[in-house]
């Protein structure tokens, strides 16, 4: 089971979709969050900074770590292991992607009563285009699909 909230960044003008993997960490691992219009704000640290097609991460390593010791969890925390591993990362590929998927079942609901296999076929090649848009953007997460 996996916890997910709402985050803005920064600025306030940007929302994303994070998810907990294994509901392990609490949202406060994540200190701030940069979208790219308030990127510069942010005072870029490799060690506990991940960024990702413009936006920025900023993780509260030792209090991950901490939580990880607690659960006997072999492994080092670093931005990219929360973010790769899903321990904090984005809901779905990028951000965004829950409204995207939402509107792309919207559209094909009516397929759903009058053809579940079409409906089915046309949402897994909707979102092959979309994972593939992702991953020439560069996005993080869609680079594993």
């Amino acid at each position: 089971m996996c916890q997910n909230q709402c985050r803005y960044c920064a600025c306030g003008r940007q929302a994303v979709s994070l998810i907990f993997r294994d509901n392990l960490l609490p949202p406060e691992i994540l200190v701030n969050l940069y979208c790219p219009e308030c990127r510069p704000r942010a005072a870029w640290d490799g060690a506990t900074m991940l960024e990702d097609c413009g936006w920025v991460l900023e993780y509260d390593l030792d209090r991950a770590q901490s939580y990880f010791k607690l659960r006997g969890l072999p492994a080092e925390a670093t931005p990219q292991f929360l973010f790769d591993q899903g321990y904090l990362s984005w809901q779905g590929l990028a951000p965004g992607d829950e409204e995207v998927n939402r509107r792309l079942h919207q559209r094909l609901a009516p397929l759903i009563e009058q053809d579940l296999a079409l409906y089915l076929k046309t949402l897994k090649e909707a979102w092959v285009v979309h994972a593939t848009e992702l991953k020439a953007a560069g996005w993080r997460k869609a680079q594993a699909t």
